[in-house]
């Protein structure tokens, strides 16, 4: 069994593609049950299984089967999701072995984000591991990969300059705005969702001089909770097409499976509008940004004549701007992922010693057992006591025997060489025999 991944991102498929890829809760928690065959609907394609699905990627990391191929796993996708492979399947990409390790390490510590250094996507892969241990499908090699992945990512944002300041999708939002209207002071923004990324959205816009804010969700509740702290008016999202009338920009990122805001939406909104502009002469103008995947603003909108929609996709002209700060610290960051990739990797190869460690160890307290039991047969006036102190004897003086070898064979798979140890211990102690007779 070896780590494989098959997976997009925002530098191998647009927008319209991961949207439809892309996997809620719910969604990861039946998928990783039928990737690891725990419905019982067919052979597993993996061996373990975790996903990790943001609005930049979607990503599928396991053990494989002898079985499981790159193949198996565009299948599984376009069924899961009622695809055609040919639709999404020249966006993937995969890889294999130490591969996986080094794309898990530099996604945690935000080297493969559309905002270089941003901090969710550490929070967004310790939630994948989360669900993996939650479905079942997370073993002791996805547990030792994504502890290392999340160590990467922690170290790289406390030791490198990377994590100072990091900037986020929020903000790049922002940033576009910004730059499309100029001053923001005096505009009315509508932030839709009440998640992190509405937050940080928040922050940023009261930092760029924005004062009057409305905030709509679904939980009415978590509107009113985000706009006390940021000064904001909340509302239901029963309110949002009236909300729309008074905006003129939106930052959208909820977590809906389907579109919120539609055609009809934003021309009421921009129709009634228009009553105001009349005064001034000028047309009414809509500034909206969807920061969500799939996307909360139906595509259909751009076509609204004053309407300006944008997605995260067009976040790069933003991006690139800061890259140049960013950018010194990436080496840094690369010599700690690869830190991590090194020590993962270390501990696989140990794993290559396991299964003869165990035929030693089981052979070893075979022959301790029947040597036992016959030495016991010819002292049976022995009192209990007596019997725990023989039989303590006996397993101290086989694990005493076995802690040598046991040590030596795992220092050389750390080292790379445990599979030629592995074998000499096998062929010494006649282990295949051993296992054979005992069948």
């Amino acid at each position: 069994m070896k780590l494989i991944l098959a997976g997009l991102d925002h530098t191998t498929a647009p927008v319209e593609i991961r949207e439809r890829l892309a996997f809620t809760t719910t969604d990861i928690t039946a998928a990783l049950t039928r990737l690891t065959g725990r419905t019982g609907d067919g052979p597993p394609l993996l061996a373990e299984a975790a996903i990790l699905s943001t609005c930049n990627r979607v990503e599928i990391y396991g053990v494989s089967h002898a079985a499981s191929t790159a193949q198996s796993l565009v299948r599984f996708l376009a069924e899961f999701h009622g695809l055609e492979e040919r639709e999404f399947a020249h966006t993937l990409y995969f890889y294999s072995g130490e591969s996986v390790a080094h794309h898990i390490c530099t996604t945690a510590a935000g080297l493969r984000s559309l905002v270089l250094g941003e901090a969710q996507i550490q929070g967004q892969v310790r939630t994948s591991y989360e669900q993996a241990q939650v479905a079942g499908s997370a073993g002791p090699v996805l547990h030792r990969l994504f502890r290392h992945a999340l160590t990467a990512g922690k170290r790289v944002r406390t030791e490198t300059p990377l994590g100072l300041g990091a900037a986020s999708i929020s903000q790049a939002g922002v940033e576009l705005a910004r730059q499309r209207l100029g001053e923001l002071k005096g505009r009315s923004v509508l932030l839709v969702g009440g998640g992190e990324v509405s937050e940080l959205a928040a922050q940023n816009l009261l930092a760029n001089g924005a004062d009057r804010l409305m905030i709509v969700n679904r939980t009415t509740a978590r509107a009113r909770e985000l706009a006390e702290r940021y000064g904001a008016t909340a509302y239901g999202l029963e309110e949002l097409p009236a909300t729309l009338a008074c905006a003129d920009i939106v930052i959208s990122s909820t977590a809906a499976p389907v579109p919120i805001i539609y055609r009809e939406h934003v021309c009421d909104a921009l129709t009634a509008k228009a009553q105001s502009h009349l005064r001034n002469g000028t047309a009414p103008e809509m500034l909206l940004i969807d920061l969500a995947v799939p996307r909360d603003i139906h595509h259909e909108v751009a076509s609204v004549p004053g309407a300006y929609v944008y997605t995260v996709d067009d976040l790069q002209d933003v991006v690139r701007a800061t890259l140049g700060q960013r950018a010194q610290a990436v080496k840094q960051a690369e010599l700690i992922t690869i830190e991590e990739v090194t020590a993962f990797q270390a501990w696989i190869r140990t794993q290559e010693a396991v299964p003869a460690l165990t035929m030693l160890r089981e052979h070893a307290e075979a022959l301790r057992n029947a040597e036992l039991e016959r030495a016991l047969r010819r002292l049976a006036d022995l009192s209990p006591e007596q019997r725990t102190v023989i039989e303590g004897l006996t397993r101290s003086i086989v694990n005493k025997l076995l802690h040598t070898p046991t040590r030596r064979l795992r220092d050389a798979a750390a080292e790379g060489d445990g599979l030629r140890y592995a074998a000499m211990v096998r062929d010494l102690f006649n282990l295949e025999s051993s296992a054979s007779a005992d069948a």
